[in-house]
């Protein structure tokens, strides 16, 4: 593997764009192969949402999934995120609904989603007879908030 001169800011490399549509891509993967009830895209400001939407539609459509395009009216105007809710039967859908109804968003209340992301859960035909669990938990949006945000801006203060 070849070497990056000193002076070459390799941060400055990544695409956010491809980095977020590699993500979506997976994600849908995920659901549409039913390892997953539902995924989210990465969360992106506003600004992005017209370079990402025709890819992130072509992609849901290969991979027979659908998408529920989340607002966020919640967050605050001037630091509000969007992202994708991605899922295969309308069931889940209805489920993510009812969490954000109850005044829950992922942004703050990730724990709350973790049964409907199938995180640490199993789900399906005898998922009764597995006893899931996690062994350990880690920061979740870590690295994603790293490439795709500015610093502070993730997650998104409730007010300013």
């Amino acid at each position: 593997m070849g070497k990056f001169h000193a002076s070459i800011d390799l941060s400055k490399l990544l695409d956010r764009r491809s980095f977020m549509l590699g993500m979506i891509t997976a994600f849908a993967e995920c659901v549409a192969g039913e390892a997953k009830r539902c995924a989210f895209s990465p969360p992106f400001y506003p600004d992005d949402y017209h370079a990402l939407l025709p890819e992130t539609e072509r992609i849901a459509k290969e991979q027979g999934v659908y998408l529920w395009f989340e607002e966020n009216a919640d967050i605050p105007e001037e630091v509000r995120v969007h992202w994708w809710v991605i899922y295969k039967f309308p069931e889940v859908l209805e489920e993510y609904k009812a969490l954000r109804e109850k005044g829950y968003n992922p942004a703050w209340d990730f724990d709350r989603f973790r049964t409907l992301l199938s995180y640490g859960i199993v789900w399906g035909e005898n998922a009764e007879a597995v006893v899931p669990r996690m062994r350990k938990r880690e920061e979740i949006m870590g690295t994603v908030a790293r490439v795709l945000f500015k610093p502070g801006d993730w997650p998104p203060p409730r007010k300013r």
